[in-house]
C-alpha cells in the first residue's frame, strides 16, 4: 500500500467534499417543505366558529312592514304600475331584507349558490323561484307565470320566519 508521501508529485490524495454543499442541500429541502406547509396552511378551508349568540330580535313591527311591502308590490304589478321583472326584484329584496334583519345571514349580499349552501330550504327555494325573472330579459324567465307563486311564498316566508 502506498502512503501519500510515497506518491509521485503528479498524483494527489483523495479530496473530500466541500461540506457547505451538504448544508445547502439541507437548506433547500427545508425551503421546499416550508413552501408546501405554507401553501397548505394558507389555502385550507377554514371553518367558521359557530355563532352561539341568538339572532337579533326583529325590529318592532318588522314583519308587518315587510308584509305591507309585499302587498304593495303585488298591487303595483297587478295594476301595471310596476313591471313583472321589477316586481320580482322588489319581492326578492323584501325577503332578503327581512331575513337579514331577523337572522345572522347576510341575505342582502348572498348569491343563489350561497343560499342553496347555507340557508334553510324554504328560503333557498323562494329565492330560486324569483331568480330567473329577476335577471332574464322580457318573458324568458317566465315572470308572469311565477309571480303569483313568488308572492305567496314571500308572504308565507315573512309570516312564518322567526
Amino acid at each position: 500500500m502506498l502512503v501519500t508521501a510515497e506518491l509521485p508529485a503528479e498524483f494527489n490524495g483523495p479530496v473530500g467534499y466541500f461540506d457547505r454543499w451538504l448544508w445547502f442541500a439541507l437548506l433547500a429541502v427545508l425551503v421546499v417543505i416550508a413552501y408546501y406547509l405554507a401553501t397548505w396552511w394558507l389555502t385550507r378551508e377554514r371553518s367558521e366558529p359557530a355563532d352561539t349568540a341568538p339572532p337579533p330580535p326583529p325590529a318592532p313591527d318588522a314583519q308587518g312592514r315587510h308584509l305591507a311591502a309585499i302587498d304593495r308590490i303585488e298591487t303595483e304589478v297587478r295594476s301595471g304600475v310596476l313591471a313583472l321583472r321589477d316586481g320580482h326584484q322588489q319581492l326578492s329584496e323584501t325577503v332578503r331584507s327581512y331575513v337579514d334583519l331577523t337572522t345572522h345571514l347576510p341575505a342582502r349580499t348572498m348569491s343563489l349558490a350561497d343560499f342553496k349552501r347555507t340557508a334553510p330550504g324554504q328560503l333557498a327555494d323562494t329565492i330560486e323561484l324569483m331568480y330567473p325573472p329577476e335577471f332574464a330579459p322580457g318573458e324568458e324567465g317566465r315572470a308572469g307565470e311565477r309571480f303569483d307563486i313568488a308572492v305567496e311564498r314571500a308572504r308565507g316566508l315573512v309570516s312564518a320566519w322567526r
